[in-house]
């Protein structure tokens, strides 16, 4: 009987630990049994007393066992009671301080989105019902925050307003995060929704936030409106500086074309302070043609140039120089280049910008013959153009001003220029998107760079 038992307990639901109860019983109930045997025999004679004491102990461990089981169950149940209501305990315990957290997060989010400045901030349920509002965008409103939270979308906004709310909130809650605009009330809103997802990738609620930005659209309206009367007007200047110079050409011409006769015929009765009078006069028409011819080119920069192309330096500094042999020749001048790349560009105004640049370096030389070195260096999507001599230099006072129009490079007569080539190269420039500046101290020559974009497959 016990080794069957021995065999069987593990199989039934009580724990282990209470194996022992169940033989403790089995033999309680034998002892007993013996006892009651060894008292029925010195009181009374037995048929056969050697059978009735295994027949009866027998019995009893049977018994004893049954009630040891029973016990055994009985203290498992216990047991069991005992440790689920510990994790019960331990259950709710943690419960209890996971609503505290929850409340303590909530209370944190209301008071960020109470105070969310300028706008409003809300979570939203899969249902697209106001969860947690709260801002100070809605001052300028009829209603506010109160007035959302609880309700579902629907029951709030109405016709357009609701339908560009909704379809933006749906796309949120398929995953993607949506940004747009809405008037409210007369009143600009800014939206961004975000989903919010759990553990498993799955969206759950919708974070929406809104900035009032009326005041910002207006500044912007009123800064497109401003960039489009300053274009306006830019071109009203060029073509009124292209209508001045071109009219002023005519006078000019018939100035020094009487200037010309009445040298002609009077010349030899003037005496030599009236022929240097008389060179003056001439020598400022020419100047004057000079500076209406530079007005010409300057306002013609944004409206007569041509489409961009990719343009080869190499090509334009070859050509700039065979233009200007004669200048080269006579002064002497020693002009060499590195290896130019390949610019996007309108190429007659590079050539142009190149030309003004060698013509200053040479003009501005110095007593020594002019030395000039044209170079180029790679800088992301742009080029970086280099025009160095070894010329008089410009003072760092003078430097700002000499892009200006009408502000050469020396203003005291020693050098004659008009004072637009460098202000037409300014203008050039920038109309290819780049930057001029220059670096040069007195006497140490002056170097003169200025960005081109590059092109695509541009090395050198």
């Amino acid at each position: 009987m016990l080794f069957y038992w021995g065999y069987r307990l593990p199989q039934t639901d009580i724990r282990p630990e209470f194996f022992d109860t169940v033989a403790v019983w089995c033999f309680r109930a034998v002892a007993v049994m013996v006892g009651i045997l060894v008292f029925i025999a010195l009181v009374a004679d037995l048929n056969d007393p050697a059978h009735n004491f295994l027949i009866l102990p027998a019995l009893a461990a049977v018994a004893g066992t049954g009630a040891g089981r029973h016990d055994a169950r009985a203290k498992t149940r216990t047991y069991t009671l005992k440790q689920r209501n510990q994790e019960l305990q331990e259950t709710q315990a943690e419960l209890e301080e996971t609503v505290d957290q929850l409340q303590e997060s909530e209370q944190r989010y209301r008071t960020l989105a109470e105070n969310f400045p300028n706008g409003a901030v809300a979570l939203l349920d899969d249902e697209l019902r106001y969860t947690i509002v709260g801002g100070q965008g809605f001052e300028p409103l009829d209603f506010g925050a109160e007035d959302l939270q609880g309700e579902q979308i629907q029951d709030v906004y109405s016709g357009e307003i609701l339908e560009m709310i909704e379809s933006n909130y749906r796309e949120t809650l398929a995953g993607e995060p949506t940004s747009f605009e809405l008037t409210v009330q007369g009143r600009v809103f800014e939206f961004r929704t975000h989903p919010l997802t759990d553990d498993d990738g799955d969206v759950y609620a919708i974070l929406a936030m809104t900035q009032d930005i009326t005041e910002r659209k207006q500044y912007e309206e009123k800064l497109e409106q401003l960039v489009a009367d300053l274009e306006e007007s830019n071109k009203r200047l060029e073509q009124f500086a292209y209508a001045a110079s071109h009219d002023l050409q005519e006078p000019l011409r018939m100035v020094s074309s009487y200037l010309q006769l009445i040298e002609r015929r009077y010349g030899e009765k003037l005496d030599e302070e009236g022929k240097e009078l008389f060179e003056y006069a001439l020598d400022g028409a020419e100047r004057m043609r000079s500076m209406i011819d530079g007005l010409l080119q300057y306002s013609r920069i944004e409206t007569m140039g041509s489409e961009f192309r990719p343009v080869d330096l190499d090509s334009v500094f070859d050509d700039v120089c065979e233009d200007l042999q004669v200048t080269i020749e006579e002064s002497g001048a020693e002009i060499t280049a590195d290896r130019l790349p390949r610019v996007k560009g309108d190429e007659n105004q590079l050539r142009q910008l190149v030309q003004n640049l060698l013509s200053n370096a040479i003009k501005y030389s110095g007593e020594e013959p002019p030395r000039v070195h044209v170079s180029a260096e790679r800088n992301g999507e742009e080029w970086v153009v280099s025009v160095a001599d070894h010329g008089i230099g410009i003072d760092p006072e003078d430097q700002e001003q000499i892009f200006e129009v009408f502000e050469g490079l020396h203003a005291d007569g020693e050098y004659a220029g008009t004072g637009i080539g460098l202000a037409v190269c300014e203008r050039i420039v920038e109309r290819h998107g780049g930057e001029i500046w220059v670096e040069s101290e007195p006497g140490e020559g002056s170097t003169f760079s200025f960005t081109l974009p590059a092109v695509a497959d541009s090395v050198i």
